[in-house]
């Protein structure tokens, strides 16, 4: 008797840390899945389709080996669906995962933000296959110690209106004002409440890189504010939406979407006290952030150009000679110009254009519209007029000679930069000028050159 209960003593001493050792190994497994679906979402989010397709297929192994059948891994699954649906437009994976995700959790989901009639297909054909099929994996209970809340089915989240959705209730301010901060506020519905874990506020405003994203913070039960710093509220219109989250980072309810976000205007942006657009993850401190609203642009341009004359031009040098009507180049000139930004898109400078042979000067002042913004590029149309004269090079059989047309004009053209810094970029400037007066000319410019901004 005494042997006996010494063998089974000394059994339940190897089998205790055997089993403690296999909860830790499930506990282990389960933090490096949340991980990986992590940084499989910020891949998908960054257009990194392979480098997110990576990330799960190591999650789904890591699963299988570590036999974690658990909501974190049918999550997986859903993911890697829905990217091959995307990228590959591959409809049998797509079902496949989905069926693997809605065998290990029957109350798996589609991110309401990704869904599309199409995916919503897929995932009922697959729901219709997981009830069809024995389950083959189910769900485990969380490892011990482990902090898994198990959530209730989230119920769909609809476009809302814009004065808030079903299960978050928003009411959008009237309008916004340039150079002041923005806050909002949602409160949760008390039927999700319980299973919203964080609730985030993505928005946009001109010159944004991308939409910001910033976690609201809880006021009371079931109130959530962010606030819109000062240096953001720059442009004519504010874009956002609002998310809330379950514990493992899946959307619950929603407020707008990324396609269709709350519109609000922002009134007074003419220079309207904002310092600094930050852009990227500069909310949460640390660094102002770079592509900041500039109010001051100085470029130095070299450029040759050419114009039509006519039978009205005269030789400056040598006196009684005829000029034959036509194309007449303009070779080497410097343009100067500086600009004063009023906003994002609407700025107003003074140019001066002067050739290097045979002296000449032309100068002026021109509106400017910002109408493409991309990255590092920008381009802008541009109008105005001035004083001055331009000359053209003619030939007179064996001698060439210039010509002097003006002294008035009106120019419209365009430029094209790109930052190569925060403050310094290359500038490429065709421009068109109507020169007017005693010598009239249709004439053009190529300009390129060095832009700073300030």
């Amino acid at each position: 008797m005494t042997r006996i209960l010494f063998a089974a003593l000394a059994l339940i001493a190897f089998a205790l840390p055997a089993t403690a050792f296999a909860q830790r190994g499930a506990r282990d497994a389960e933090l490096r899945i949340e991980r990986l679906l992590r940084d499989a979402r910020e891949a998908y989010d960054n257009l990194e389709l392979d480098a997110a397709e990576s990330a799960l297929d190591r999650a789904v192994r890591l699963g299988e080996d570590a036999r974690v059948f658990s909501p974190t891994l049918a999550e997986v699954y859903i993911q890697r669906g829905i990217l091959y649906h995307v990228r590959d437009k591959d409809a049998d994976r797509a079902v496949r995962d989905f069926t693997s995700a809605l065998q290990i959790d029957d109350r798996a989901r589609l991110d309401p933000l990704v869904s599309t009639p199409s995916l919503e297909r897929l995932f009922e054909d697959a729901r219709g296959r997981a009830r069809r099929a024995p389950p083959a994996r189910r769900a485990d209970p969380p490892p011990r110690g482990f902090d898994d809340r198990r959530r209730d089915p989230p119920p769909t989240a609809q476009p809302p209106a814009q004065q808030g959705g079903q299960d978050i209730y928003h009411q959008p301010p009237q309008k916004a004002k340039a150079g002041e901060s923005m806050v909002l506020s949602a409160d949760i519905d008390d039927r999700i409440n319980r299973v919203v874990y964080r609730v985030h506020l993505f928005f946009e405003t001109a010159r944004s890189e991308k939409m910001q994203k910033v976690e609201m913070e809880p006021k009371g039960n079931r109130t959530f504010t962010a606030r819109i710093p000062r240096r953001f509220m720059v442009g004519s219109t504010l874009r956002y939406y609002i998310v809330a989250e379950d514990r493992q980072g899946r959307p619950v309810a929603a407020t707008g979407t990324a396609r269709r976000p709350i519109l609000l205007p922002i009134e007074g942006d003419l220079l309207g006290g904002a310092d600094e657009l930050a852009s990227g993850s500069s909310l949460g401190g640390g660094g102002g952030g770079s592509g900041g609203h500039k109010y001051l642009s100085l470029s130095v341009s070299l450029g040759t150009g050419g114009g039509i004359i006519t039978d009205k031009a005269e030789p400056q040098n040598q006196t009684g000679f005829r000029v034959s009507p036509g194309f007449a180049l303009a070779p080497f000139h410097t343009l100067t110009e500086l600009d004063v930004w009023a906003t994002s898109w609407l700025g107003i400078g003074a140019y001066a254009r002067i050739q290097i042979v045979e002296f000449a000067w032309l100068v002026g002042a021109r509106l400017k519209f910002m109408v493409f913004e991309s990255g590092a590029s920008k381009i802008a149309l541009r109008a105005g007029g001035g004083y001055g004269h331009v000359r053209h090079l003619v030939d007179l059989g064996e001698l060439l000679d210039t010509t002097l047309e003006g002294p008035y004009h009106w120019t419209i053209g365009a430029s094209w930069r790109y930052a190569f810094t925060d403050m310094v970029g290359l500038v490429i400037s065709p421009d068109f000028m109507h020169l007017i007066g005693d010598s009239p000319s249709y004439h053009f410019d190529l300009n390129v050159g060095v832009a700073l901004d300030f």
